[in-house]
C-alpha cells in the first residue's frame, strides 16, 4: 500500500480486518513483526519517535478525556503554540461546532471538564469533537482519523468530515470509517481483509468492480436506505 503526499485515503473493511492496527503502526504504537513502513523513503523505525509524533495528528475511536479546562483540552494538540492563543483555540472549536456549547458552560473555555476536578462532563460525541479539534490544532503533515466521530449521528458526522477537506488540504490523511457517507470525501479507497489490501480505487471504480467494497456498500444501503447517496 502506498499513500501519496497530500492524498486522502479511506480504509474500509469488516471488524478485525486490521484497519486500526495499520493506523497504530503508522505512529509506532506498534512496530511491524514483518515488512517495513517508509515515510519519504525512510524506514519509520529510523525516525526519532518525538519527531514523528510532532508531524502526526491522531484521533482514535476512544478519544482522550483530560481533566483540564475546555481550552486546555484543545490546546494540548500543540501546547507550546496554543497555550496563550485563545483566538486559535476558539477557531478550532468553531470548526468542530462546539464553540457555542463551551461558551454556554459556567466559566466558558476556562470551565474544567471531567468530574475529578470540576463539575462539567460532556457526552461521548462532545468529547470526540474536542479530540478532533485537538488533532487539527497540530500543524501535522499526516492526519490519521480512526472512527473519530463514531458517537455522532451520520448527518453530523458527514458535515464535520466535509469541513475536514478545508484543513486537510496539503496534508496526507488516512480516514477509517464504517459509514459510506464519510468515505466518499476520500480521493481513494482501499479495502482491507485479513490484514491484506484486496481492492483499491475510487468509489465509482470499486462499485463497477462489484467486489468486496460493492457488497459492503449494498449491505449498508439496505440497512440505512439512502444513506450512501452522499458518496456519489
Amino acid at each position: 500500500l502506498s499513500i501519496a503526499s497530500g492524498e486522502t485515503l479511506a480504509l474500509v473493511g469488516e471488524n478485525g480486518a486490521g484497519k486500526s492496527t495499520l493506523a497504530k503502526l503508522l505512529v509506532r504504537l506498534y512496530d511491524p513483526g514483518e515488512g517495513r513502513i517508509f515515510i519519504d523513503g525512510v524506514d519509520i523505525r529510523d525516525i526519532d519517535p518525538a519527531h514523528l509524533h510532532r508531524h502526526v495528528g491522531l484521533v482514535l475511536q476512544t478519544s482522550g478525556r483530560y481533566e483540564a479546562s475546555a481550552a486546555e483540552n484543545i490546546a494540548y494538540g500543540d501546547w507550546r503554540r496554543l497555550l496563550e492563543d485563545r483566538e486559535e483555540i476558539e477557531r478550532l472549536a468553531r470548526f468542530v461546532d462546539i464553540h457555542e456549547l463551551i461558551e454556554a458552560l459556567e466559566g466558558g473555555y476556562d470551565a474544567h471538564l471531567g468530574r475529578r476536578f470540576g463539575s462539567v462532563n460532556l457526552s461521548g460525541g462532545q468529547w470526540q469533537r474536542i479530540a478532533v479539534a485537538r488533532a487539527f490544532a497540530r500543524e501535522a503533515t499526516l492526519l490519521i482519523l480512526d472512527e473519530p466521530t463514531s458517537s455522532l449521528d451520520p448527518r453530523t458526522e458527514y458535515a464535520l468530515f466535509t469541513k475536514f477537506r478545508q484543513l486537510s488540504r496539503g496534508r496526507t490523511t488516512l480516514l477509517i470509517s464504517h459509514r459510506f457517507t464519510t468515505i466518499g470525501i476520500a480521493d481513494r479507497i482501499a479495502v482491507l481483509s485479513g490484514g491484506q489490501i484486496i481492492e483499491s480505487g475510487t468509489h465509482e471504480e470499486l462499485l463497477i468492480e462489484r467486489g468486496a467494497y460493492s457488497a459492503l456498500y449494498q449491505l449498508y444501503e439496505k440497512l440505512i436506505p439512502g444513506s450512501g447517496s452522499a458518496t456519489q
